[in-house]
């Protein structure tokens, strides 16, 4: 049985790739979020890029930044331990 053991490591920066860019665009969203709630608050508060949904979104952005750390941690771990099995 011939194994390729390099293809599985073809996944890791994939995996990481995708944790870190989901870090960042949550970051971003975070930096819209807190120029909004710097702003005036709109008229109507429950409109799409109001104040209060801003502040109400800060919790999903928490939440996937956490979500994409905990990916980010996994493909470090598996990542440590093909290093050990090399070594």
């Amino acid at each position: 049985m011939n194994i390729n053991p390099a293809k599985p490591l073809y996944a890791i920066p994939d995996a990481s790739r995708s944790a870190v860019e989901g870090i960042r665009e949550q970051l971003g969203r975070l930096d819209q979020n807190v120029a909004e709630v710097a702003r005036n608050e709109s008229s109507d508060s429950f409109a799409p890029g109001s104040r209060d949904r801003a502040l109400v979104e800060q919790q999903e952005i928490v939440r996937a930044v956490r979500a994409n750390a905990r990916s980010l941690e996994a493909v470090n771990q598996a990542l440590g331990t093909i290093i050990d099995i090399k070594v």
